[in-house]
C-alpha cells in the first residue's frame, strides 16, 4: 500500500462491515485481526464492541465518514464510476 498511513482505517471498514454483515466470514475477521495486531500493536475488541447491535446500513455512515477523512478511498469510487 502506497500509503500505508490508510491501513488502519482501511482494515477497520473492513472488520466492521464483516462484522454486521449477514454471512460473516470468520477467515476476514482473524486476518484483519492479525493484520490490526502485527501493523499496530491493537486488536478489534473495541471494534467489535462498536458493531454490536448495528446493520450494515446503520454502520455505513460512519465507515464512509472515516474513510473520507482518513483516506483518499471515496475519491477512488468517485473516478471508478
Amino acid at each position: 500500500m502506497k500509503n500505508s498511513k490508510e491501513l488502519k482505517a482501511v482494515l477497520t471498514a473492513i472488520h466492521c462491515i464483516n462484522f454486521v454483515s449477514e454471512h460473516k466470514d470468520e477467515d476476514i475477521y482473524k486476518l484483519v485481526d492479525y493484520a490490526i495486531q502485527r501493523c499496530f500493536d491493537g486488536n478489534t475488541n473495541l471494534l467489535s464492541l462498536h458493531c454490536i447491535g448495528q446493520t450494515k446500513e446503520s454502520i455505513m455512515p460512519q465507515i464512509n465518514e472515516l474513510l473520507e477523512t482518513e483516506t483518499q478511498y471515496m475519491k477512488f469510487i468517485k473516478h471508478k464510476g
